[in-house]
């Protein structure tokens, strides 16, 4: 008879203690009675994978070419800000960490308070690693992502033993067939435990499948095919600012839109605190920021990564002040400082 579900948020620490009892009795060749089966076979899949309980590092990670690379392939590039915004607490007193991966279980997207990322930094659970069960065992993403439904794993339901400390709930996102793109995950340490998190978890999954409906119906009325129909160039020179794409088709930009796409491309990357100050005078308006970036990304199918804002390199490439030897036409109407410094070489 497995553990009583309700135990893990009413008495967490003693949830804890029984299922880290459970995870050694099985190493050592018992047979375990306070676990749930799926947990049992998703441990030895792990064994069988090669992943040791000692474990500190998942096996594989994404480069920083690979990692940019697979936040552009993941529909999820155009929810994420939202959906992290939405669920994480950076405050000083912040507890959980929120965390999206793509449908392969690499962590592309994360936030969380300081304490709560020095926390994750100390097992790797960054941005680039493999949290699927062959990179590091059983957790909480790797259940969803095998189960295809919401998760839990907590301390000695993780079959590394240095996860022992943390509890996660996590759930996967579908897109509109209703295949699973990627996975949400609250994770925090075991002792704030809280059913709290499952409505957290659910809501932010419902969320983010709620943008994506709505992203790709605007990009389906606006004609805009990433993937059949690249863009091909992003004019910012002259009167007329435009996304132009492969088939010669243009995305027209208002004047702060087009702004806010010359600041991004001017450098590798911006917080939203800057931008607002560049953009509004204000540094204070990082939420007007964050829903201009939300509406380009909708408008125009270019690829923004978050925290903190990059225009990926292969739109970047498509600049057209960039490859300039004088951008003096570079938004003629514009007053905003740093764009009349781009447009003078300042």
């Amino acid at each position: 008879m497995s553990l009583h579900p309700d135990l893990r948020f009413a008495e967490p620490e003693v949830f804890a203690r029984r299922t880290i009892s459970a995870h050694e009795e099985a190493l050592a060749g018992g047979r375990p009675v306070d676990l749930e089966p799926r947990v049992l076979h998703a441990w030895r899949r792990s064994g069988d994978a090669g992943i040791s309980p000692e474990q500190e590092l998942p096996s594989h990670f994404l480069g920083a070419p690979e990692l940019e690379q697979a936040r552009t392939s993941t529909p999820l590039r155009a929810v994420a800000d939202d959906v992290v915004a939405s669920l994480a607490d950076t405050s000083a007193a912040g507890r959980h960490l929120v965390v999206l991966t793509d449908a392969r279980g690499s962590l592309l997207w994360r936030s969380g308070s300081p304490e709560a990322l020095r926390r994750a930094d100390s097992i790797a659970f960054a941005e680039g690693a493999d949290w699927s069960e062959r990179g590091i065992g059983a957790n909480g993403i790797s259940l969803a992502l095998d189960s295809g439904r919401l998760s839990h794993a907590t301390a000695g339901e993780h079959f590394v033993r240095a996860h022992h400390g943390w509890t996660c709930t996590a759930a996967p996102i579908r897109n509109r067939a209703g295949s699973i793109v990627g996975v949400l995950d609250v994770s925090l340490p075991v002792r704030f435990a809280t059913t709290e998190v499952v409505s957290l978890v659910r809501c932010g999954a419902r969320l983010a499948e709620t943008l994506l409906a709505q992203h790709f119906a605007i990009s389906g009325a606006a004609n805009i095919e990433p993937n059949g129909n690249p863009i091909r160039r992003i004019r910012l020179l002259g009167w007329r600012p435009a996304v132009v794409r492969a088939d010669g088709s243009e995305v027209i930009l208002s004047k702060r839109r087009a702004e806010l796409l010359a600041l991004l491309a001017s450098r590798e990357a911006w917080t939203a605190r800057a931008l607002a100050e560049e953009l509004y005078g204000d540094a204070g308006a990082t939420t007007t920021v964050r829903g201009e970036i939300k509406r380009l990304r909708q408008q125009t199918g270019v690829s923004i990564d978050s925290q903190p804002y990059a225009l990926a390199q292969a739109d970047r490439a498509c600049v057209d002040f960039l490859c300039a030897d004088e951008p003096d036409e570079l938004l003629p109407d514009s007053e905003v400082p740093a764009i009349v410094d781009l447009r003078y070489g300042i």
